[in-house]
């Protein structure tokens, strides 16, 4: 069976947030929105806790 090579984006996966912080990164966009006049999004990610590089 083949495995995938690992890239420098599988260092990272999606952080989990509570609900206080997505409300954090949500007042965020919207204060980036306004800022800018442009759609932002924010988006969180983590170290991989497998980490292969």
């Amino acid at each position: 069976m083949d495995r995938k090579t690992p890239s420098e984006f599988d260092r990272y996966t999606a952080a989990e947030l509570d609900d206080e912080l997505v409300n954090k990164v949500t007042l965020l966009e919207n204060d980036l929105r306004t800022a800018l006049n442009k759609d932002v999004v924010v988006i969180a990610y983590e170290e991989s806790r497998h980490n292969p590089s």
